[in-house]
């Protein structure tokens, strides 16, 4: 419930505090007096999209300007703010400020004095705020708002086989995904796939593993290339190092010759034993080395037809170095790579068990879309009946109206397409309403909708901009006691020019507008005393005279009965 509002630098109204009670509020007042602005102020405060026409409720030449509304909390409201980690006191403060910056109005919101961002405040609204506004009849043209509406009818009823449709939807939707993503990344590009394979198989016959395959296979071609001049050459170390001739001693002679005699000095002079021992570790040093000398001639027992083979081999690998534009380790590395693409496209039993998971998912989300679906047209019988009933007290005594589903591919508000089917006379067949219905017709077919849907939900500030346009008589009596029923247990506003339903107000404000050195100002006045009310009556009714006073009058009295 709004308890109060206060302005600050608002065009037409300047600085304002108003205090609201709970029940039927009317606002009335001539054209061009601000009770348009004054709802488009209710709707900025809690403003459920960016639009620049906000920014007009800003007073000319204010550099800051601000709204402020405090509302009573019930307990949907105080869950939300606990959800969100507000304060959840007995009242809610909302303010939306506005501020010049850089030539251009910037504006922001508070919830109990906290900065929030537009989601917060579009959710805030949902529970606060219903609007009913001149030109709303267009969403009754959307399938999809009309299918809300009926959700809306029997939410406590269906609630859960609602929230079941989204949670299949969800699983299926994701599983498709899946399966899809697997499709595309298997069979994406059949001709991709082909040269993947291609290049792998290319490479594989290289039998490439080891990255310094080039260089070893260069060492040892130089080896077989030079294997007369290497056989040689150990021949001659051996000779000098092991093999004594009579005329020439090997080294190993002349170092076992030395040995002998350090050992026989190191008896005689112990201080050579130093020296002996480095002098027999150079010995042993030797024969290791001329132990190395003759494995490495046995190295050199090769079949010189090798060298052909090797060569080929060099050739080869340089060969695919230049057709890849990579060296050796990069072509192992891009082997590797290909062969993990190739396992992805070869995974394929992933996608006959991916495939069978969606399969399972859209079963079990038809099912429920089904239940959904069965629910929702025993709700639309009930919503038929009701609308009907009140069409008629709203003065279409002929109506027929009813809700066709039709079927349509699963989303996840299930399978359900619903056209709303009005004929206002005898003979005229049904056609959907946005089609075949008036404005007025539209206008009384959304107060009576309003009103349905409105019962289920009493937390709600309702707000109805001149809904009664274009009506009069008993039509007029019927929505002035429907606004009154719908008050007896949530607070209802109304802007009106019918003096019949005005009457019908608890509680009664009328704008005025006047002219202050050359800026056009408007007031909003509490009608408290009962004089005060039947003159504004007997103006909404034709003005200063007899039989517009008298019938203000009257109609106080019957309110007053």
């Amino acid at each position: 419930m709004l308890n109060s509002l206060r302005f600050q630098n608002i065009a037409l109204f300047g600085n304002l505090e108003i205090e609201f009670d709970k029940g039927f509020t009317v606002f009335t007042g001539q054209t061009g007096s601000g009770k348009s602005i004054f709802i488009d102020t209710l709707n900025a405060l809690l403003a459920n999209k960016k639009t620049p026409l906000d920014n007009r409720l800003v007073a000319k030449g204010s550099s800051s300007s601000s709204i402020e509304a405090v509302f009573s909390v019930f307990q949907n409201t105080k869950d939300w703010l606990i959800t969100h980690e507000f304060d959840a006191d007995e009242e809610l403060i909302v303010t939306r400020e506005w501020r010049l910056k850089e030539d251009k109005y910037k504006s922001r919101f508070r919830i109990n004095g906290v900065l929030v961002n537009r989601d917060q405040i579009s959710e805030l609204r949902s529970l606060l705020f219903d609007f009913t506004l001149q030109g709303d009849t267009y969403i009754l043209n959307d399938s999809l708002h009309q299918l809300r509406l009926l959700d809306s009818l029997g939410l406590n009823k269906i609630q859960e086989s609602i929230a079941k449709v989204n949670q299949d939807w969800k699983i299926w939707h994701d599983s498709s995904f899946r399966l899809e993503q697997a499709r595309d990344q298997i069979f994406d590009s059949k001709k991709e796939f082909e040269e993947i394979q291609y290049i792998y198989e290319d490479l594989d016959k290289l039998q490439l593993e080891d990255p310094n395959e080039q260089t070893k296979l260069e060492i040892d071609q130089n080896r077989l290339s030079n294997l007369v001049r290497l056989k040689e050459g150990v021949k001659f170390l051996l000779i000098r190092l092991n093999e004594s001739l009579d005329e020439y001693p090997s080294i190993l002679d002349h170092t076992n010759f030395c040995i002998n005699e350090l050992k026989n000095m190191s008896k005689i002079d112990s201080s050579l034993e130093p020296i002996f021992e480095s002098f027999y570790q150079l010995t042993n040093n030797l024969n290791d080395v001329i132990y190395q000398i003759n494995d490495y001639e046995k190295t050199l027992d090769i079949d010189t037809s090798l060298l052909n083979d090797l060569q080929s081999r060099l050739s080869t690998l340089k060969f695919y170095q230049k057709k890849y534009q990579r060296n050796i380790e990069d072509l192992i590395t891009y082997k590797n790579e290909l062969m993990n693409s190739l396992s992805l496209h070869d995974d394929s039993n992933n996608i006959h068990e991916l495939d069978s998971f969606e399969a399972n998912k859209r079963i079990i989300r038809d099912k429920s879309n089904q239940d959904l679906s069965i629910l929702r047209k025993t709700i639309a019988l009930q919503l038929e009946d009701k609308l009907i009933m009140s069409l008629k007290n709203l003065g279409i005594p002929n109506v027929r109206f009813k809700v066709i589903f039709e079927e349509c591919e699963p989303t996840i508000n299930g399978i359900d397409k619903v056209t709303f089917m009005f004929s206002a006379n005898p003979g005229i067949p049904l056609a959907p309403l946005s089609e075949t219905a008036s404005g007025g017709e539209k206008s009384r077919v959304l107060l009576a909708i309003k009103a349905i849907f409105s019962s289920f939900d009493e937390s709600k500030l309702l707000i109805f901009d001149e809904i009664d346009s274009g009506v009069s008589g008993s039509v007029s009596s019927y929505i002035a006691n429907l606004l009154c029923d719908l008050s007896n247990h949530r607070q209802v506003f109304c802007v009106t020019h019918q003096p019949l339903i005005a009457a019908f107000a608890d509680n009664h404000f009328s704008l005025k507008k006047r002219v202050i050195a050359g800026y056009t100002k408007s007031s909003v006045i509490h009608l408290k005393e009962m004089a005060d009310r039947q003159r504004e009556l007997a103006l909404l009714a034709g003005g200063e005279i007899v039989e517009a006073n008298a019938y203000a009058a009257s109609l106080l009295e019957h309110k007053a009965a």
